[in-house]
């Protein structure tokens, strides 16, 4: 008697992995992608008028305009002159007195950050900062 044989062999891929790992690489990407052009919050921050705030009376205070100015004790800096801002901040008295920053709302908070670090560089650690509305 003869047996037929199909020796014929079905070559087939399962495919049910292959759905799962394509699930998971989208969910991937679309959790580690950017959707717009920027990352940051606008935030509204809310007004008071119970708040009131003291300002320490100091001899040391710093002003920043949104045109690049930088008044430190009635002395005029540009903000592109760091070297002469640096000495001028030095020069400032460091007698444990806080120092009073203040910037214009429309100044670049650029301009805030370095003046702060150049204070934080030359020992002056209290810092009072305050916005000036126009």
């Amino acid at each position: 008697m003869k047996f037929i044989s199909n020796n014929k062999s079905s070559f087939s891929i399962e495919i049910t992995p292959l759905i799962d790992i394509v699930f998971l690489l989208v969910i991937f990407f679309v959790v580690t992608s950017k959707v717009g052009d920027s990352q940051f919050l606008s935030l509204d921050l809310p007004k008071t008028e119970s708040f009131k705030y003291e300002t320490v009376q100091s001899t040391n205070e710093i002003i920043i305009t949104n045109n690049a100015n930088i008044y430190v004790n009635d002395r005029v800096f540009s903000i592109n002159d760091l070297d002469e801002l640096e000495q001028a901040i030095f020069e400032l008295e460091n007698s444990g007195d806080s120092i009073i920053l203040s910037a214009e709302s429309d100044s670049l908070h650029v301009w805030v950050i370095s003046i702060m670090d150049i204070l934080n560089k030359y020992g002056f650690n209290e810092v009072q900062i305050r916005t000036i509305e126009k």
